[in-house]
């Protein structure tokens, strides 16, 4: 009787705290939309069409588009730079400030840091595992994401009771690669292009026999040698595309007939997770019982599909004839009919932290190309354009006149040798005002990136939520200056 209580009120105490997490959530989700709602025409405008839709009268506030036209190009551009640590009350700051405001932060209950989730994993009964750093086949960025997520993945493995690791969407497999060798997780590598799979097979081989060489073990930040030997069997491939209907524990089963007889629990893991792989994943961690943990970093929001993009499809799709069988924003019942649009998805994975800290301006080519618009729309103004054909055009040109001459050729528009020397002269010569709007707009605009981030990483934790899940969150895995799409979401059953 006394043991019954205690249950009850263990188990009213969870689904209480669980509703104030939610509870918090709608709170801060409402709040963020509530800002970002009246700025998505700015966050979904195209920049090709700058000056033709008159983005810097329209788009800007009042008062911040004032302030900025008031202030040399150069010394606008290094308050920028000093937002975060310089704290100036002008309006480019407040705007700086707003945007940082209403995006996902430490401070809360649901968004972690990775040494909170490493307290977490030993809570659910997990070991630590040592990082294992790897020195070749991957470029430095992607050494860096394994050897972060890796461990965290392998004593996550422990916790939730999984018998497999497959990874969504793993291309390579190079975080697989990390958990078969290092901590001996049975992995399956999923993704939907064959010739992908192919090479990251033999890619794989060529690793395994490489292994002590190129692996070192991290103990207290020094680096040790791996002795111990490896089971160059562990890491299997398959190749299919994957939607919230996929039943991966019998593609483990197919690709582990050894362990068919098992009772089959996976840890679904993913590096990055593009498009709408993201939110199927997730679809298929609340949809199947075999799936015991998650901990995945999406990216790629470009390739979400929204109600309002039911005629688009994405690259993968596209390529593999497969149809869409859900849309990956939003998830969560309570954004229910919001709609971020295309260009602001796109916007979302572009990087404010690297800009900042490499003090990265816009390639001139961004002026160049709106420049460009202007002339078609004064002269071909119903001529249909691709845009693929200009892609990298803009770094191969030392000026304004010589981009617009390959332009002209490639676009075969017929303009370059008909228009006066005059036109191209008045045009080049408004360039530096323009170039200074252009720049402006470019580093205002971007601050709104981590704020539509945050609604879309938001989005998901809730979903998880609002389906029944307790031990669900955000963890900031990486440095974002080194890895931009810096979240990773964790979730055990």
């Amino acid at each position: 009787m006394v043991l019954t209580s205690l249950f009850k009120k263990i188990t009213n105490f969870k689904s209480k705290t669980n509703m104030d997490k939610v509870s918090k959530l709608h709170q801060q989700l409402d709040n963020i939309i509530s800002y970002l709602s009246p700025l998505l025409p700015l966050a979904n405008c195209h920049m090709v069409e700058f000056f033709t839709h008159n983005h810097w009268e329209k788009l800007l506030p009042p008062d911040l588009r004032q302030y900025l036209e008031d202030q040399e190009m150069n010394d606008a551009i290094d308050q920028f730079w000093k937002c975060g640590s310089k704290m100036v009350d002008n309006e480019l700051t407040k705007w700086v400030l707003d945007s940082q405001s209403h995006c996902v932060n430490l401070s809360n209950d649901y968004c972690i840091s990775r040494t909170q989730l490493q307290e977490k994993i030993k809570s659910w009964g997990g070991d630590f595992k040592p990082e294992v750093r790897i020195k070749q086949f991957m470029t430095s960025k992607k050494s860096y994401e394994v050897q972060t997520m890796s461990h965290l993945v392998a004593s996550l493995f422990n916790a939730s009771g999984s018998t497999h690791c497959v990874e969504a969407g793993g291309g390579r497999g190079h975080l697989p690669v990390a958990l078969s060798l290092a901590y001996h997780l049975p992995s399956l590598t999923v993704d939907c292009d064959e010739r992908t799979i192919s090479n990251a097979e033999n890619r794989v081989k060529i690793i395994q026999k490489q292994w002590h060489a190129i692996a070192k073990k991290i103990r207290d930040g020094s680096e040790e040698s791996i002795s111990e030997s490896i089971n160059s069997n562990l890491h299997r491939f398959a190749s299919t595309f994957i939607t919230k209907d996929t039943d991966l524990a019998a593609i483990v089963r197919e690709k582990f007939p050894e362990h068919s007889s098992y009772d089959i629990k996976l840890l679904l893991t993913g590096l990055h997770t593009c498009g709408n792989l993201g939110p199927s994943s997730l679809r298929i961690l609340s949809s199947r019982s075999h799936v015991s943990a998650a901990l995945t970093v999406p990216c790629c929001y470009h390739l979400l599909l929204e109600r309002t993009d039911h005629h688009l499809l994405d690259v993968f799709q596209r390529d593999h004839g497969h149809v869409a069988t859900g849309h990956g924003f939003p998830m969560a019942e309570h954004l229910r009919g919001y709609n971020l649009g295309r260009n602001a998805r796109m916007l979302a994975a572009q990087s404010i932290d690297r800009v900042v800290h490499y003090r990265q301006l816009p390639d001139k080519s961004l002026l160049y190309r709106a420049m460009l618009q202007v002339i078609i729309r004064t002269h071909l103004p119903d001529l249909p354009l691709s845009e693929g054909k200009l892609k990298g055009l803009g770094p191969k040109c030392k000026d304004f006149k010589e981009y617009f001459k390959t332009a002209d050729g490639l676009l075969k528009l017929g303009l370059y040798d008909t228009l006066p020397d005059t036109y191209l002269s008045d045009l080049v010569e408004n360039m530096h005002c323009q170039w200074k709007k252009i720049v402006l707009f470019y580093l205002v605009r971007l601050c709104l990136a981590q704020v539509i981030e945050s609604v879309i990483l938001l989005d998901r934790l809730l979903y998880l939520y609002e389906n029944g899940f307790e031990k669900v969150y955000l963890v900031k895995l990486f440095d974002p200056v080194l890895s931009p799409r810096c979240h990773g979401i964790v979730v055990v059953r």
